[in-house]
């Protein structure tokens, strides 16, 4: 996404330069998008990889409607999310008097939570890991319960090792800007009572968002505005330094050819080889940064065999539970059209720092896990009618700590080589409107860059 939304932005932007600009958007793969791909099987829509974005994303939803996309919002229910703790589903509350009451965690862990307020800001400039803050902030029991879950289901990632001011930096802005959580939460709604939700427990602010034919449409709309300026199965291999005159494209097929400037928005994993040998260290900060595996098992019931289930977004598992899985998609309750009439998806994820091991379980084990957890956790007994398994072995880039370093040091190493920009989603941010918000920067600034070097 990332690199699709720089060639777009520089192509629409190009009379900026003086005499013009020839873009070529170079992808590996035989089709765009990256991990982003909808399948549409069976009267069954299911998702490779994101299932949507937050339409409070200013980024996305200014591309989306200059697209000409029309994109669908998922349903009330969705808003409704839970936890598997101690043997059954627990809803995660939406409102502070609702916590309260709720079960989601002991009272003494509720407390906690609300004494959040009383805690003293942090003042340390030193990177904190997610579970660290989460735990000085709300409580040990929130931090392993909501907080836990909460990572899992976004990074696939350990909240132990992963770094809060890469992962989550409004969270660190919040502290050090209000004191604390709640405290900036309060000051955002008397700053703007009508405005759009900052998030909370629950998850993060917003409405999810797709379209009806899911979010390949999003590629596959920007693939159709590059026209010729899109080169499929045209995998890199690595670039070398002509100094000013630019770079040198090698590709693993055809001859080479010398550019200006160049983008690399692959993830990090083959970023790093394609960069190394024009700069070591920079090849080195790239490869630093891991990615975790995940499987993702779509299953398809009819729903007049299934228990009574509420309805909802799905459910989270905090480690230590029990079950394997990290969690479940109600995907036919999300969204419009993702299931047959009297049918059910639910999307199951498998694996992520915690379990890199579940990589090596053939198909069969994987659904025997799905299932068994299934049945710990919703009751299903019943075998689906439908099976579909996606593995990322490389999935989820992980922010561990210490990735504010080597930000640093790769931002380091790209001034000592004007004309080389890298994004994507290893780097700030994984999710859709993350990528879309890096891509349109980074157009801006190669813009720039060749203004000033006509």
């Amino acid at each position: 996404m990332a690199g699709l939304t720089v060639a777009y932005e520089l192509i629409e932007r190009t009379q900026r330069v003086p005499g013009g600009v020839e873009i070529l958007c170079l992808e590996a793969a035989g089709r765009v998008g990256g991990n982003i791909r909808s399948a549409h099987e069976d009267g069954f829509l299911y998702e490779w990889a994101a299932n949507g974005y937050l339409d409070n994303a200013p980024a996305t939803t200014t591309l989306v409607r200059r697209l000409g996309l029309e994109p669908i919002r998922s349903r009330e229910a969705a808003a409704r999310r839970f936890i598997f703790r101690k043997g059954r589903l627990r809803e995660i509350p939406l409102a502070p008097p609702a916590f309260l009451l709720s079960d989601v965690l002991s009272i003494g862990g509720r407390m906690r939570v609300l004494a959040e307020p009383f805690v003293p800001r942090r003042r340390s400039t030193e990177e904190e890991s997610v579970f660290d803050f989460a735990a000085r902030r709300i409580g040990r029991e929130a931090a392993s319960i909501l907080v836990d879950a909460m990572v899992s289901g976004i990074y696939a990632g350990n909240a132990r090792r992963l770094s809060l001011e890469a992962c989550f930096p409004k969270m660190r802005k919040m502290e050090s800007e209000h004191g604390g959580l709640f405290r900036a939460m309060l000051a955002k709604r008397r700053a703007s009572r009508d405005g759009p939700s900052a998030g909370g427990p629950s998850g993060p602010g917003g409405t999810l968002t797709s379209f009806r034919g899911g979010m390949q449409e999003l590629p596959d709309a920007l693939a159709r505005e590059l026209g010729g300026h899109l080169r499929l199965d045209a995998p890199v291999e690595r670039l070398s330094d002509l100094g000013r005159r630019g770079f040198r494209v090698h590709p693993a097929e055809g001859a080479p050819f010398d550019v200006d400037a160049v983008v690399v928005t692959c993830p990090a994993w083959k970023s790093s080889p394609i960069l190394e040998g024009l700069d070591a260290e920079l090849g080195g900060a790239l490869a630093a940064i891991p990615p975790a595996p995940v499987a993702v098992v779509h299953l398809g019931f009819r729903r007049d065999a299934l228990p009574s289930l509420p309805e909802g977004f799905g459910f989270l598992v905090p480690r230590g539970q029990g079950p394997r899985i990290l969690g479940a998609l109600w995907a036919s309750d999300i969204f419009e059209g993702r299931a047959p009439a009297g049918s059910m998806l639910i999307t199951v994820m498998i694996g992520g720092a915690h379990d890199p091991a579940s990589q090596e379980l053939d198909d069969a084990e994987l659904i025997k896990v799905a299932r068994e957890d299934l049945r710990i956790t919703m009751g299903i007994l019943v075998a689906p009618y439908f099976v579909r398994i996606v593995r990322h072995a490389r999935g989820i880039p992980q922010y561990d700590l210490g990735h504010m370093q080597r930000l640093a040091t790769i931002e380091r190493r790209l001034a000592s080589c004007p004309g080389l920009w890298i994004g994507g989603n290893s780097l700030r941010g994984i999710a859709v409107n993350a990528c879309v918000e890096d891509g349109s920067r980074i157009a801006e600034s190669v813009l720039d860059y060749l203004v000033t070097r006509q």
